[in-house]
């Protein structure tokens, strides 16, 4: 089912409407030199218009974060599986650098399919964890694929991805392909470590 938008309040000033156009056409125009691919502006350029024009940056951040997930907005990704049918066990996997990729299974609906997708680190060493990073699934132009839910631990991610149309029960000869984007790693915080003693609070 389809939310339904809402506008945060029923106040307008009219006088803008011109400059919303505006920026509606800029959007539009960035669409086209891009051929609609238009990536991210990089954290430096964002900061510099900001304090350039004044503006928020984690707005500016978020703007065009939002813009960038365009796709997310189309109305087969507003769906939601509906009717479950049946799992089906799929068991692809490959190694690359010492990371273990799996399409493990999917499940079968009437108007979709989820594809669960784990990658965890083949590495017995306790002391690794995984940096964290973007993670889309492409599978061919007949399949429009976005990610659904996901959680995981230090060594390893599952991700399930909402494909519409449904994929056929029988995936054999169609790629599983996954494109990973790193984010940038935080740096290590300090650890303050507390010497053992009796704390009294008066």
């Amino acid at each position: 089912m389809r939310e339904t938008f809402h506008p945060p309040t029923d106040y307008y000033c009219e006088s803008l409407a011109p400059i919303d156009e505006e920026i509606c056409a800029l959007i539009a125009k960035r669409k086209v030199l891009s051929e609609n691919n238009p990536g991210f502006p990089s954290l430096n350029l964002i900061t510099t218009w900001c304090n350039r024009h004044e503006l928020n940056e984690k707005m500016i951040k978020s703007l065009f974060g939002t813009i960038y997930n365009e796709n997310n907005f189309l109305d087969h990704f507003q769906v939601e599986p509906t009717r479950f049918l049946k799992y089906v066990s799929i068991l692809k996997w490959v190694e690359i650098e010492s990371v273990l990729y799996s399409v493990t299974h999917m499940k079968q609906y009437n108007n979709a399919s989820v594809v669960y997708i784990e990658y965890e680190v083949n590495n017995s060493e306790p002391h690794v964890k995984l940096g964290h990073a973007r993670v889309e699934l492409f599978i061919s132009p007949d399949y429009q694929c976005q990610q659904y839910r996901g959680n995981g631990q230090d060594k390893g991610m599952q991700y399930s991805f909402k494909v519409i149309p449904p994929l056929p029960d029988d995936v054999t000869g169609l790629e599983f392909r996954l494109s990973i984007k790193p984010f940038p790693e935080i740096p290590e915080m300090q650890t303050v470590n507390l010497s053992e003693s009796t704390v009294i609070i008066k």
